[in-house]
């Protein structure tokens, strides 16, 4: 045990000022102390010089009054000669008509508590008649020197204590802290990154449970230290691998927007064409429409190639308007409207991945303000990727009702849903959990609905599937039938509603 102690502990820096603030500490401690017992006792002494005073006052001032009433010096003597021997009572004296009758004692303090007691007659019937005064003298200088004495016996016994203090805390913080922390050091010294390192431990009793100190915590933080330096190591050859995959992910973003000018010359190329079918299917239904001998399908087919390429110049000149920055035309919807519609450009998948398609509307007179291509655009995408993760069979609801100033629509799945991880990132661009997707169809999606001054809101729900809510401003309430909010449908081709 005595090995483990060396002179180092007194050398060090933190060592020499442990023992300078121990001293200061003491040394101040010591004065204050010290100075408030001799104030005590100071207080003590002069209560206990007054107390023998006020004593001579009750027992002796009638006697030396009756002796000086009898001018019996004799007895008088006797009497202030036995007074004068009480501890720091120093002279006594008796003054009568300006002169001293009887004095005994003598004054050899510089600082005294000087007292006059006045001399009546004890038996005269002239109460009031004044023989004399008695003056007492009672030194302190006594009481002084009792302190000073006290005082030195204090100081010194209080710097031996402090030595021997100081040594035994300096023994102790050698044995306790010192040598472990030359031990952390050297091991924090030779840390490295391959992480094969032998745990360090320090040579102490183990800690029990609940009684870890700061040494065991620094202890465990550096050996946990050493296993995150191999882990950054590694994260960091990830980091380097995520750089480069941004890099290339930034090269993809690069072509996406060189073809920006191929999509808007595409689209100015297909406009023509389109406008040139839906020129031709017009005038095909108008010169048809009517005639008994031609079917009715054939004339519901000239209806739809007619809306379908009125729909795509729409979508075609939304495209351009995206491209050129230009703000897209906003107007009241109807919501009945806008879900009709897009449901009949979903007609193909529910039939392709066996799903039905449930719309609830609380009412039907409800609209929205936006634009109808591209919240037709949104709705598709939500419905679209609810109908890939359903099974088949399995319904998908569309809720729709009112959440104060604006419009709520809710889109639920039955299907597989997604983990926490992937639900923070979902409206992350290029963020995908389809093998051939490319992550940008639910960050387009939000976009457009942030535009709309509307929110994206994306949940769990209870079935273990995905709940897509799209909260868009409210515009004013229809006041038409309901059966006119649908493009004039036939009922047949709106789908079910709950």
């Amino acid at each position: 045990m005595i090995s483990k102690f060396n002179l180092g502990a007194f050398t060090g820096r933190t060592a020499k000022r442990l023992i300078l603030y121990i001293i200061l500490f003491s040394v101040l401690i010591t004065i204050l102390s010290s100075a408030l017992q001799l104030y005590v006792e100071y207080q003590d002494e002069v209560v206990q010089i007054e107390q023998q005073i006020e004593q001579v006052q009750n027992s002796h001032l009638d006697g030396i009054a009756h002796y000086l009433e009898q001018n019996n010096p004799t007895q008088l003597q006797l009497l202030i000669d036995g007074l004068v021997k009480l501890p720091d009572i120093e002279r006594i004296s008796i003054i009568a008509r300006d002169r001293v009758l009887q004095r005994t004692g003598k004054v050899m303090s510089d600082r005294v508590i000087d007292t006059k007691f006045l001399l009546y007659p004890t038996k005269s019937t002239n109460a009031k008649e004044l023989l004399g005064t008695l003056h007492l003298v009672a030194g302190l200088d006594p009481l002084y020197e009792r302190l000073k004495q006290k005082i030195w016996f204090i100081l010194v016994a209080t710097a031996v204590k402090t030595f021997l203090i100081a040594a035994f805390i300096l023994l102790l913080f050698q044995y306790l802290v010192t040598r472990h922390l030359n031990k952390i050091s050297q091991y924090a010294h030779n840390l490295t990154l391959n992480g094969h390192a032998p745990a360090l431990t320090l040579d102490r009793m183990p800690a029990r449970r609940g009684e870890v100190d700061e040494l065991d915590t620094v202890v465990t933080a550096l050996n946990e230290m050493q296993t995150r330096l191999a882990q950054e190591l590694r994260l960091r050859e990830e980091a380097e691998f995520d750089s480069r995959s941004s890099r290339e992910q930034l090269a993809h973003m690069d072509r996406v927007t060189s073809m920006e000018e191929i999509a808007s010359s595409i689209a100015h190329e297909i406009n023509q064409p389109l406008t040139a079918i839906a020129t031709y299917a017009q005038a095909a239904l108008r010169s048809n429409k009517g005639d008994e001998r031609v079917p009715e399908t054939l004339i519901k087919a000239l209806e739809k190639i007619t809306e379908q390429a009125l729909r795509a110049g729409e979508v075609i000149r939304t495209i351009r308007q995206f491209i050129s920055k230009q703000a897209s035309s906003r107007s009241e919807i109807g919501v009945k409207a806008l879900m009709t519609s897009t449901s009949h450009l979903l007609e193909t998948l529910e039939s392709q991945y066996k799903v039905s398609l449930v719309q609830g509307l609380a009412d039907e007179r409800l609209t929205v303000i936006g634009d109808l291509v591209q919240l037709q655009q949104v709705l598709f995408n939500l419905l679209r990727n609810a109908m890939e993760a359903s099974p088949p069979e399995s319904i998908i609801e569309i809720w729709v009702e009112e959440c104060g100033d604006k419009v709520s629509i809710r889109i639920r799945d039955s299907g597989c849903g997604i983990d926490a991880e992937a639900a923070k990132e979902i409206f992350t661009p290029f963020f995908t959990t389809k093998q051939e997707g490319m992550g940008m169809g639910l960050a387009i999606c939000k976009t457009i609905i942030d535009a709309h001054n509307g929110e994206l809101l994306f949940s769990i729900n209870e079935f273990g599937g995905c709940d897509f809510t799209m909260l868009l401003p409210q515009g004013d309430k229809l006041t038409a039938e309901p059966e006119t909010l649908s493009e004039n449908k036939p009922q047949s081709e709106q789908g079910p509603v709950s």
